[in-house]
């Protein structure tokens, strides 16, 4: 069931979910946030992460799990299972589950003897084994460890539950912060899922209002159009496509390589998510490249980009406009904002400081603080 390395007693688990992908053309976030905090730990040589995906990175020290499925069993159950193989032939001292709570119970339950983590990416209170706080309870009880991505998720987690021993703690997620590696361009970017829910459809129409004044820049969208808001004559935004004409790039699915190369060539990315977002990793990304920032407040948006970028409502399409215009007439302002993004990149999210934290978190856990 278990394709990987042999056993190492003393090694840290880190589980991704189910159907997360692990491949250079599409990693799924979480995926992600799990390579580059292995990569930079300072127990690099100990974490082996778990999945059940093929992973495209070479330098990623991974373990894919194999041959799990039982048609008598949900695949939840049977990938949990393996799980828990994989846990005791590696004899792992400790266990990171990502993002699953719905895991933690039969995962204690087989390894009573394994440090057992559960690292939040979303909010807690809108997934599977967490939303009532009688769950998060339990979950408290149950594990070590609970890492959470932003305050706002640990906010959502910690509601109606007492931690007294101090188990919920913020890691932020962290990226490399490189700054521009490419002339910049007047190009306002947005990168992540083509969904309704991350304000594409009003960052469209806001740009399309404001185009006619911003004479050479265009919208460069990346990201796979899952609800097909572009494609096709019926598409909910056919009108605004059609109009900006080459104004408007969609680029699709593209690497994440590619996607921080948008960045690093964009003067703007916007981050107009109408949801509440548990981080927000797609603003960090494009702060770490020097872009001029415009984002909402949703969720942990606000915690996460600081006094960097400005703050639009997504929703008052009028208003977002007006501020692209503003920003994309404004060189003076541009600077100032690409320079105060960078900055707090660097201070608060570059993934060496981040990982530091999480690596304090891992330490106490292996008895090692």
């Amino acid at each position: 069931m278990v394709n990987g390395a042999g056993p190492a007693e003393g090694e840290i688990g880190v589980v991704l979910p189910l159907r997360e992908s692990f491949g250079v053309k599409k990693s799924g976030a979480v995926a992600l946030c799990a390579r580059d905090f292995a990569a930079f730990s300072r127990f690099s040589d100990s974490i082996a992460i778990l999945g059940a995906a093929e992973c495209e990175y070479p330098e990623v020290r991974y373990t894919r799990l194999v041959g799990w499925r039982r048609w008598w069993l949900r695949d939840r159950t049977a990938y949990v299972r393996a799980v828990i193989h994989a846990a005791k032939a590696r004899r792992f001292a400790v266990l990171e589950v990502q993002n699953r709570p719905q895991f933690v119970a039969a995962l204690r339950k087989a390894l009573p003897g394994v440090r057992l983590a559960l690292h939040l990416h979303n909010d807690p209170q809108t997934m599977e084994g967490s939303r009532r706080a009688a769950e998060r309870r339990a979950l408290i009880e149950r594990l070590d460890a609970v890492y959470c991505v932003s305050a706002f998720v640990r906010e959502r987690f910690l509601d109606g539950v007492a931690d007294e021993a101090g188990k919920a703690i913020v890691v932020h997620n962290g990226v490399a912060t490189s700054g521009p590696a490419a002339a910049k361009e007047p190009i306002v970017a947005y990168v992540g899922r083509v969904i309704r829910d991350k304000g594409v459809a009003e960052l469209t129409r806001a740009f399309a209002a404001a185009a006619p004044n911003l004479p050479g820049w265009r919208l460069a969208i990346a990201g796979a159009d899952a609800e097909k808001l572009f494609v096709g004559p019926r598409a909910a935004l056919a009108r605004e496509r059609d109009a900006l004409g080459e104004k408007l790039t969609l680029l699709g699915q593209v690497s994440h390589a590619e996607a921080m190369d948008l960045f690093a060539r964009a003067e703007i990315a916007a981050v107009p998510s109408i949801w509440r977002e548990p981080f927000g990793r797609t603003a960090v990304e494009a702060m770490g490249r020097g872009c001029a920032l415009i984002a909402t407040r949703e969720g942990a948006l606000a915690e996460v980009v600081g006094d960097a970028g400005l703050f639009v409502d997504a929703r008052d399409v009028a208003a977002f406009a007006a501020t692209l215009g503003h920003l994309a007439a404004d060189a003076a302002l541009r600077r100032v904002l690409q320079a105060r993004a960078l900055a707090r990149a660097r201070e608060a999210f570059d993934i060496r400081r981040t990982t530091a934290v999480l690596d304090a978190a891992r330490a106490r856990l292996l008895g090692r603080a």
